[in-house]
């Protein structure tokens, strides 16, 4: 993996990791965290934004899919560091939150981050002729 292998990806994992807590922020209050079904959907579906991101970053640079360990690292690497920094800031971040947010949104990057890291573990089958 070359120097601008990991630029790409982790410039990739901070657009991802910004828009996932933006969408976070706007709609956490009020109708993420109003239901578990809610947050449970909102969940599966930003891993899975972060999951075709990361996939696709991996396409287009190439990287083969024994070799998506390290840039998955790359693209976690931006997201952990912002979304510490943002369970520890979140109520001055986002003040509509209530304080129970920080918990349920450390939650949900956790969940993302561990599939994203979990699936470029996974080898593909071989393939028998």
């Amino acid at each position: 993996m070359s120097k601008q292998d990991v630029l790409v990806f982790g410039v990739a994992g901070a657009i991802a990791w910004l828009a996932v807590t933006a969408f976070y922020g706007a709609f956490g209050g009020g109708l993420l965290e109003s239901s578990f079904w809610f947050y449970a959907l909102n969940a599966v579906l930003a891993t899975t934004a972060m999951l075709v991101a990361f996939c696709f970053t991996a396409r287009l640079r190439r990287i083969s899919r024994q070799r998506r360990f390290f840039p998955a690292l790359a693209f976690f690497l931006p997201g952990l560091i912002g979304g510490l920094l943002a369970v520890f800031n979140l109520d001055s971040l986002f003040p509509q939150l209530e304080a129970v947010s920080q918990g349920r949104y450390a939650g949900f990057m956790l969940v993302a981050y561990v599939t994203v890291i979990g699936l470029s573990l996974d080898k593909p089958a071989r393939r028998h002729a």
